[in-house]
């Protein structure tokens, strides 16, 4: 597969451990204790703020339309008038080649034009790497198109009126994206920029890649030309998903499982007191957070850690959480989609 860069979404990743297949997931403290190891958190609070989730992929810069440009005749080149990173316009001549011998052999040179606005490229082979890139030399001999299947093309040519980002996206992520969604491309080599674009393409079938993944093809096209870009860059492209304003929010740290339903254990009011059970309901999940839509208010704590001894949520409660979130109550296996830790051990999206 082709470079990737992280996808932050609400991803679901399972860490399974013993005792009936609970799940872990350990979050350290920013602070550390002076001269020693960092400190666990031990509670969290809910709170109200935004969340999002987003996508995030690399991807090759690209004209969205190219021309491989050869003759039409066989011959060998005696003029060669441009050169690689050349803007020319429809019309324009390329080069120009000397059909046939000497003599009484010889044909009327050829000219070669130019069939479109845009920039001259290398001509790069079919099925190679971006590396086996070719550009014709003055004095070589090439074959035309009226003489075969299989002509030499001397260059190619860019329309840079139209500049595409284009991204390998696997099977899991390419449902995130819908043509016609409004992205962000950012191109490292040139600080500070943010181009608009929108995804315009996605291919409706798979690819197969030699280590056996599925990969679809897609095509982000940025809304406005940009002199500064340059086919085959380096290209971030970055896209909202799903957000939520002033959402009721719990870092995952404090979420469990317990028998399929989704579970905070409320921090004791006192140190000697009882922490209690309680079955929350939640939406939307980011790669550390995740909203709550019952169960808890605005600044109640919750514990990060089961605790040994606490005020159960009733077993009929548990067994009702667990079929509205498709789990069955059986706490056997988890949801797909879904990770954590059941039996009252943390979930953990992301």
């Amino acid at each position: 597969m082709s470079r990737r860069a992280k996808v932050v979404t609400a991803a679901v990743v399972a860490v399974a451990l013993g005792g009936g297949g609970w799940w872990a997931w350990k979050k350290k403290a920013a602070g550390k204790k002076a001269g020693g190891p960092a400190a666990e958190e031990t509670d969290v609070e809910v709170s109200k703020g935004d969340l999002e989730t987003r996508f995030r992929e690399l991807g090759d810069l690209a004209a969205k339309n190219t021309i491989d440009i050869a003759s039409k005749v066989s011959g060998r080149v005696v003029e060669l008038t441009v050169k690689e990173g050349d803007r020319v316009r429809a019309g324009q001549k390329l080069a120009v080649i000397q059909p046939g011998k000497t003599g009484a052999e010889k044909f009327l040179p050829s000219e070669v034009t130019a069939p479109i606005d845009g920039v001259v490229l290398a001509y790069v082979k079919s099925g190679s790497n971006n590396s086996a890139v070719e550009f014709i030399e003055s004095g070589a001999y090439v074959t035309g198109l009226f003489e075969s299947q299989n002509p030499t093309y001397l260059m190619t040519l860019a329309d840079m009126r139209q500049v595409v980002v284009k991204l390998r996206i696997n099977e899991m992520d390419v449902l995130k994206l819908k043509e016609g969604m409004a992205v962000e491309v950012v191109v490292d080599s040139i600080p500070g920029a943010v181009f608009p674009a929108v995804v315009s393409v996605i291919s409706p079938q798979a690819e197969r890649e030699q280590r056996g993944g599925k990969i679809f093809r897609v095509e982000v096209a940025l809304a406005k030309p940009d002199p500064r870009l340059r086919t085959g860059m380096t290209a971030r492209v970055d896209a909202v998903l799903e957000k939520r304003a002033g959402a009721l929010r719990l870092p995952l740290t404090g979420l469990f499982e317990e028998k399929g339903a989704e579970v905070a254990y409320l921090k004791p009011p006192t140190k000697d007191g009882k922490a209690k059970q309680v079955i929350v309901k939640t939406g939307m999940r980011t790669e550390m957070e995740i909203e709550l839509l019952d169960g808890l208010k605005e600044g109640e704590k919750v514990l990060t850690e089961k605790p040994v001894d606490f005020e159960a949520a009733p077993a009929e409660e548990l067994r009702k959480a667990a079929e509205a979130r498709g789990m069955g109550g059986a706490g056997e296996q988890p949801a797909q989609g879904r990770a954590g830790r059941r039996g009252g051990r943390r979930i953990r999206m992301g």
